[in-house]
């Protein structure tokens, strides 16, 4: 038992890293890229790569697809890859890179609550206290900002965190039914069909760009692979083992991790207030993650 809570947080922890990097490394292509154009190519190919991977491991063989499960991947996978992360990336387009990252990481608030309504999971009062120290840590870093941020970029924000925060009480629900990596394959690719059509109604071309450009051929290349195609997989490996609210309190790191890349990267340099920020958010990941020897969380 211990050993695969450890292997939980050792999946999350990998799922964190890539995800903390999104907002750093797509920010400097804010003024190339449309941000559903970007969010639609990274999933897509993201999917792309999973599939190949799932056909040459010969994975498929052990999960028979049916209508049900194809129409539960296109739906949850849509309300993160179209919604979600559309919106985050509209965050990271209108506030600065760290500024998003911290949003996004307010998820667990969300999930304790929908966990407890969907999934009936009950609320501890360790989670409680690490939900209010971790979001003090979030609004004084939230207080802290002033130029690169705007309110429209903060309102993105704060519904993209809703959103995935539904999304990962979503895959805690139904992801025992199908295996994680045939999920994520295909709520990916499927999701990218619905993706599509939103982009023809909004009218927003697919490539509007210079692929030839290495710049651009490795963000693509980085944020399918590594931050859409590993990092998820590692994320509903995590999840099988842990909680829903208990799992995602470990997405408060985020914050702490993108905002030392938007200073080596993009020269966001924190003020005392954010670095003030980042040490209750560690306390409340801290209070999640060490249990104490008699207590259950």
């Amino acid at each position: 038992m211990v050993s695969s809570q450890l292997k939980g947080w050792v999946y999350l922890l990998i799922t964190v890293f890539f995800f903390s990097t999104i907002e750093v490394v797509t920010k400097p292509f804010a003024g190339v890229f449309d941000p559903l154009q970007i969010t639609f190519l990274r999933f897509f190919f993201g999917g792309l790569v999973l599939l190949i991977f799932l056909l040459i491991s010969g994975k498929m063989k052990t999960y028979k697809l049916t209508v049900k499960s194809l129409v539960l991947m296109g739906l949850i996978g849509s309300l993160n890859s179209v919604l979600s992360m559309s919106l985050l990336q509209l965050s990271v387009k209108f506030s600065n890179a760290s500024t998003a990252a911290i949003l996004i990481s307010a998820n667990p608030i969300f999930v304790v609550i929908l966990a407890s309504l969907i999934l009936k999971e009950k609320i501890t009062l360790r989670k409680v206290v690490s939900m209010a120290v971790g979001a003090l840590g979030i609004i004084i870093i939230l207080m802290s900002n002033s130029s690169g941020d705007s309110t429209l970029g903060l309102l993105y924000g704060v519904l993209a965190t809703i959103s995935f925060a539904l999304y990962t009480v979503l895959v805690k629900k139904y992801v025992k039914e199908i295996p994680s990596i045939i999920f994520v394959t295909f709520s990916f690719l499927l999701s990218s069909i619905i993706f599509y059509i939103v982009l023809l109604i909004f009218k927003i071309p697919v490539f509007t760009f210079e692929i030839e450009s290495f710049n651009v051929i490795w963000m693509l290349a980085y944020i399918s692979i590594f931050v859409t195609g590993i990092a998820y997989i590692t994320f509903f490996k995590a999840f099988e083992v842990l909680d829903a609210s208990k799992g995602s309190f470990s997405y408060l790191l985020k914050p702490v991790i993108s905002m030392i890349m938007a200073y080596l990267f993009l020269n966001e340099i924190p003020n005392n207030m954010k670095l003030i920020g980042t040490v209750f958010i560690i306390l409340s990941v801290a209070i999640i993650a060490l249990k104490g020897k008699k207590n259950k969380i």
